[in-house]
């Protein structure tokens, strides 16, 4: 009977219990906010000269993105709009110091793939397009978070 009842508890308490949620938010304090993702939006647009592009950051969780990817971007190129997804921190494997960076480094990536978008697309070559985008974006923020010489 004792065993029936524990059992009994156990699974009331398994109903009452706050279901399992891929949309789960927690109240601590971001790592990058909706405002910095978009500030460096603002900064990296402007420096590449995409200031007549309309575009728009949103940071997005794992599963809205292909698969090992950190970032993706959507574009319309006659209308000049673009849609850029960013890896919500949630979801690094990163240490925490270095997650902003990373996402900064994603926003710049996509940029420039933005301004390749004008070239024709071919699959053959989207390897190395890949590449070469990589290391666009990251000599930029490399440059960006170098240390001032005097």
């Amino acid at each position: 009977m004792v065993i029936l009842i524990t059992f009994l508890l156990l699974f009331v308490s398994l109903g009452n219990a706050a279901p399992a949620s891929r949309d789960r938010t927690t109240t601590a304090t971001p790592v990058v906010s909706n405002e910095q993702v978009h500030d460096w939006l603002h900064l990296w647009q402007r420096r590449l000269r995409l200031e007549d592009w309309k575009i728009d950051v949103k940071i997005v969780r794992i599963w809205d993105l292909e698969q090992g990817t950190l970032g993706h971007i959507d574009w319309s190129i006659p209308h000049k709009t673009a849609t850029i997804k960013v890896l919500n921190p949630a979801d690094y494997e990163l240490p925490k110091d270095r997650i902003p960076t990373d996402m900064e480094l994603s926003i710049v990536h996509e940029l420039v793939h933005l301004h390749l978008s004008a070239l024709p697309l071919n699959k053959a070559s989207r390897n190395a397009e890949e590449q070469v985008v990589s290391m666009i974006a990251d000599a930029l923020v490399s440059l960006e978070h170098q240390p001032p010489t005097e």
